[in-house]
């Protein structure tokens, strides 16, 4: 599964936001390989992003409405949508994305407390079509799925997602991972991380299980929940979310992916180097969205559109969240991404000029 274009009003605190993810011309070459669709070369789209931004900036909220658009679809349960709902105005979003073959597909609704509506459009993607001419093909098909959400699921197909969000799920989702996979990425995460957890097998007893062993400890992760985290240092817990993220992306299942933050307590250079695994795993029709706070991450060698910038700024005593993309304000080749970071060229740097008070306090006494 493919996103192409979001649009978010009144939802989590997105106010009149959207991102696109096309790009308007071919790169000669790319570590991202080739960032089309499958057997139509002009539709191209930004298939691994790393989006950074400022505590607060939405990274986080931007991932959770995708995953409730997507998961009350997938489950044809409009109840899911409700949640998008957070106050007395109306939420209203829209979502263009491409599931299986060659059709784009267009999902908008507007939510309220009591009530869901969506209007439902598709535009078939001909052999010489780019994102915005088959975007100009789409048609209402609404009539056709009423306000059934099953003959909706029907007419999209599958969704195929993961989504690595800790503080949202109660578990790990195992489901999609195979297990020879998982026990391989296991193994080779968390022994990275913890030298002395290199002991990893799949529980014989107990169903859906995993035991990592260390001296006379086990920590037995079962049905996707860890049940002793505490015998693990921070960075290693997050590693199994790593891990299992990673395997599931083995599946080959034309999947959208969203990597939230799990890096948080983990080396930089590791970070890196299983983002580049990511990346090596996604299949052709796949796209990966990447939230860090790690600034190193900026030097790696990737087409300057896959780098984006939430930033949030006040405008009518509202506060408003955009997003920048490095190939927005950077044309030449030689231009340095982290560079024009840290000269704030995005605006994404935080405000810190309330620290300044307190330095005062301290020079005062």
């Amino acid at each position: 599964m493919i996103i192409m274009d979001v649009k978010l009003n009144h939802v989590y605190g997105f106010d009149d936001f959207h991102i696109n993810f096309s790009y308007p011309r071919k790169l000669v070459a790319s570590l991202l390989g080739n960032e089309s669709l499958e057997g139509r070369e002009r539709f191209r789209f930004k298939k691994a992003v790393i989006l950074m931004g400022t505590n607060a900036t939405g990274k986080t909220s931007f991932g959770r409405a995708l995953l409730k658009i997507f998961k009350a679809v997938k489950e044809a349960n409009e109840a899911i949508l409700r949640e998008l709902n957070e106050g007395d105005a109306a939420s209203e979003f829209s979502v263009d994305f491409v599931n299986q073959g060659y059709t784009l597909h267009r999902l908008t609704g507007v939510v309220e407390k009591e009530n869901v509506s969506f209007r439902y459009y598709t535009a078939s993607i001909d052999e010489m079509d780019s994102y915005e001419m088959a975007a100009e093909k789409l048609e209402d098909h609404t009539s056709e799925v009423g306000e059934d959400f099953k003959l909706l699921k029907k007419s999209v197909g599958e969704l195929e997602y993961r989504f690595a969000y800790p503080e949202i799920e109660a578990a790990i989702e195992l489901n999609d991972v195979k297990r020879p996979a998982l026990l391989k990425t296991l193994r080779a995460v968390i022994g990275t991380l913890d030298p002395t957890l290199t002991d990893v097998s799949i529980a014989k007893e107990l169903k859906d299980s995993f035991i990592i062993r260390r001296r006379g400890q086990e920590i037995i992760i079962q049905e996707g929940k860890v049940l002793n985290r505490e015998l693990l240092s921070s960075g290693t817990a997050e590693g199994i979310d790593v891990a299992v993220f990673l395997a599931s992306m083995l599946s080959e299942k034309n999947c959208f992916y969203y990597c939230d933050e799990h890096f948080s307590y983990i080396q930089s250079d590791i970070e890196k180097r299983i983002f580049g695994l990511m990346v090596e795993k996604l299949g052709r029709n796949e796209q990966l969205i990447f939230t860090t706070h790690n600034t190193d991450m900026l030097n790696l060698n990737l087409p300057k559109h896959a780098f984006a910038f939430m930033k949030k700024e006040i405008y009518d005593d509202k506060y408003i969240t955009s997003v920048t993309f490095a190939s927005d304000l950077l044309k030449r080749n030689t231009d340095s991404v982290k560079c024009a970071m840290e000269n704030d060229v995005f605006g994404s740097i935080p405000d810190d000029s309330l620290l300044d008070e307190l330095e005062e306090l301290v020079d005062g006494e």
